[in-house]
Formats: C-alpha cells, sequence, structure tokens
C-alpha cells in the first residue's frame, strides 16, 4: 500500500461522520526519547503508541468503534503518531486533556525503563473559559473559538515545511494571523484570530498567542517538527511496513 492508499484507508471513516464535518480532523503527535536514552525496540515504541492513542482518547483499550490510527517510526529515537478523529460508527471524536494525559502517560514509561524525565508539562495552555464557551453557545457554535484554533494551527504544524509554510497554511485554513519579529527582524512568535470571533462589541479581533493555545503550539516547539531526519532508506523502510499492514488488515477483514 503506497503512503496515498493509507491516507485513504484512516480518512475513511471521516466520510460517515453524523452531522457536519469537522475543518480539522487530523490529530498528530511526535513522542521522542531524550538523546543519552537507549534506543526502544519496535515492540517497546508499539506500547507506548497504544497507551498514548488510550490515554489521549483517541482509541481507548478494546474500543472497536475508536478513531483508526497509525504509529510510524522513522528513527531511533521517536515516533509519529497520526488518527483522524472520527470514530468507525460515525460519531465525532470527543479529545480532551489528551496532551497532559499523555504527559502522565510518559512519566509511567520513563519510571518503568529508567528514561530520562521529560520537562515539566507546560501550564501555559487553558482549558476554553465559562465566558468562552457561553460565547459559542449565543452564536450557536458547538466548539469554542479556541478549540477551533488548537485544532486548526496543530493540523497547519503537522503538514508544515517551515516558518513561511506554516504561516501560508494558517492563513489559507482562513485564520488571522499576526507576525512578532524580533529588533534583527526574524520571527520569534505568532497570533491567530478567528475571523467573527470578536471582543469589546465588535471593535477587535480575539488574539490567542501559540503558546497559550496549547504547549506543542508555541513556536519553538513548532520549530521542533520541521527538522527532518528522514533518508531515502527511511521512506523503503516505511513503505515495507505500510505494505505489512495492509496485508494484515486484509487478512483480517477476509476472516
Amino acid at each position: 500500500m503506497s503512503p496515498a492508499g493509507l491516507v485513504l484507508l484512516l480518512d475513511a471513516p471521516v466520510d460517515a461522520l453524523r452531522g457536519p464535518r469537522t475543518a480539522g480532523h487530523v490529530w498528530h503527535v511526535s513522542v521522542r526519547n531524550h538523546a543519552g536514552d537507549r534506543t526502544l525496540s519496535d515492540a517497546e515504541w508499539a506500547g507506548v503508541a497504544a497507551a498514548m492513542v488510550h490515554t489521549a482518547g483517541i482509541a481507548e483499550d478494546g474500543d472497536v468503534q475508536a478513531c483508526r490510527w497509525v504509529a510510524v517510526r522513522h528513527a531511533g529515537d521517536h515516533i509519529h503518531i497520526a488518527a483522524t478523529l472520527a470514530c468507525q460508527d460515525g460519531r465525532h471524536s470527543r479529545v480532551r486533556g489528551d496532551i497532559p494525559n499523555m504527559h502522565t502517560a510518559a512519566r509511567v514509561f520513563e519510571a518503568r525503563w529508567g528514561l530520562t524525565p521529560m520537562s515539566p508539562l507546560d501550564r501555559t495552555a487553558r482549558r476554553p473559559a465559562a465566558g468562552e464557551a457561553e460565547k459559542a453557545a449565543r452564536r450557536g457554535l458547538a466548539e469554542t473559538a479556541r478549540e477551533v484554533l488548537q485544532r486548526t494551527v496543530r493540523t497547519a504544524a503537522a503538514l508544515a515545511q517551515g516558518d513561511a509554510d506554516f504561516l501560508d497554511r494558517l492563513r489559507d485554513a482562513g485564520l488571522r494571523v499576526r507576525e512578532r519579529h524580533g529588533d534583527d527582524g526574524t520571527l520569534v512568535g505568532y497570533a491567530v484570530a478567528l475571523p467573527g470571533d470578536r471582543a469589546d462589541r465588535g471593535s477587535r479581533p480575539v488574539w490567542f498567542s501559540g503558546s497559550t493555545l496549547a504547549y506543542d503550539l508555541s513556536l519553538p516547539r513548532i520549530r521542533e517538527r520541521f527538522t527532518s531526519h528522514v533518508a531515502p532508506a527511511d521512506w523503503v523502510l516505511a513503505e515495507y511496513r505500510i505494505r505489512e499492514a495492509s496485508a494484515l488488515l486484509g487478512r483480517a477483514g477476509s476472516s
């Protein structure tokens, strides 16, 4: 199976969603070991991936109607996990508190395998306040502006190849974008606003900096995703593993 075929397989439940489709349906996270840690085996990484999607609410243990997801390992020290936020039975997925919950799960593996503890969770990201939820309800919206922005920015960050590409993707997704530059002209931060979300009786947009949306959406964190460690041999290995997965799914479907 080609990567494009895998994407179609993962996205299939999105077409069966009951109700309106959300603008962004891709959930992505990278799980990385410290440079000084030992190299985990494929089986160990598989256990980590399953624990992460369980605690994040993506695919809880035993839930046959959960979201479809895939974990890709193209380097020794980390994996990428991607999922589509649509359940097998057509329900919308409800992912809440995924990052803090995954940090808690990571602590278990760190203690079990003697790995380097990760840095403390950045608590600057806030959940929608009561006023934000009330505002969304008055406008007849299922989600707050903060939640829409979090999902849209995370999707752009997962696909972007650099600063300019990231900002372009935000604008292409329909967001208002404000850049913050240092004295030397380099980009040091950004903020986004949802069109139509305004404050002070409609006189100004409501801006959210990346770091206040979520700990992993600050500009320094997003830039960590831009560094590619994928060599040609990695793509060959990834294609081989995708074909193996496709064969397993085929046998499961015919049994």
